[in-house]
């Protein structure tokens, strides 16, 4: 193999810290090397193109490098010991992709009666697997106060655009479509995206001198054009919003609704139910505040829980 393989040009210099001077596999590359030997099975060969075409069939895979298992696993080993991450250090910030999650709930999560299933597998053959889901929406909507609730949207995010999507198709339906958005400047950093996104015009709202949203403020921006305003507690400055009954009162009685983002909701769950306080959308971070696995690329979640007002709206099964 290594007679073909075309002379690659050095790569370019890499700067590296002391200590972490690791070659690439394409400079460690040697002819003749493989990771792998594949057992003679009773199954007969079969030459590639003989099923490709010759076309589709390379003599040789060009410019890779060529090494045994020992030294790709070494390589890979060596780099992983230069990340940090939650297995090594203590994160201070509140990165959603950093929270610790307990090694347990990822062997469940792992476990092959969930990791195995197929996502077309016949619903006769997965009533379990349902149940469980159903039980989870009812919980999540227990610790929050709300009366139903959607597991479907896979990131935080992606609770955010499915709720406010919900949120127009409630005023729609009332044939008063509006047009904004209000958002604090204290909220989470994703809220004016996600608005922007339904096609909302957002509008900012300063909050007060003690860093919450001032009541007195928010009256001057409310009128009959606002959608709904989206509220994060505790806000990004990690301060608890402590009007928020009376707030939800001033944006429902000019027919606007309250989104609460949950980005930050381990700080207020099992302590107060947000739906018992005005909040007619909520989304979970479960990868936060239930530390669902979420590292290493993990799929997220962010279900959503609303009102009773909002629950023809959710979305359904496609």
């Amino acid at each position: 193999m290594s007679e073909t393989v075309k002379k690659r040009e050095p790569p370019p210099a890499r700067n590296v810290n002391e200590g972490e001077d690791e070659p690439l596999l394409f400079e460690k590359g040697r002819g003749g090397r493989r990771g792998v030997s594949l057992p003679e099975w009773d199954v007969p060969r079969c030459p590639p193109e003989d099923v490709l075409g010759p076309a589709g069939v390379r003599s040789e895979p060009e410019g890779f490098p060529e090494l045994g298992e020992p030294e790709v696993v070494r390589h890979y080993t060596r780099l992983s010991r230069w990340n940090y991450g939650v297995d090594t250090g203590f994160y201070p910030l509140g990165s959603c992709t950093m929270k610790y999650n307990p090694k347990i709930h990822e062997e469940i999560a792992t476990r092959p009666a969930w990791r195995d299933l197929h996502p077309h597998a016949p619903e006769e053959t997965v009533q379990g697997a349902l149940g469980i889901l159903f039980e989870m929406e009812r919980s999540l909507c227990q610790v929050s106060g709300m009366d139903a609730c959607t597991l479907q949207p896979a990131a935080g995010a992606h609770g955010e655009l499915t709720g406010l999507l919900m949120i127009r198709a409630f005023h729609e339906k009332r044939g008063d479509p509006r047009s904004r958005v209000l958002i604090p400047d204290t909220a989470h950093g994703t809220n004016p995206a996600s608005a922007a996104l339904c096609g909302y015009e957002v509008v900012e709202v300063p909050s007060g001198k003690d860093g919450i949203l001032d009541p007195d403020i928010l009256r001057s921006y409310l009128d009959e054009r606002v959608a709904a305003l989206m509220l994060t507690n505790p806000n990004t400055l990690g301060l608890f919003e402590r009007h928020v009954r009376r707030i939800a009162e001033q944006v429902h009685g000019v027919g606007g609704l309250v989104y609460c983002d949950g980005a930050n909701l381990n700080a207020v769950v099992g302590t107060v139910r947000l739906g018992d306080t005005g909040v007619d959308v909520l989304h979970f971070n479960l990868h936060k505040t239930f530390s669902t696995p979420h590292g290493g690329g993990a799929p997220g979640a962010g279900p959503v829980a609303v009102k009773a007002l909002l629950e023809p709206f959710l979305p359904g099964p496609r």
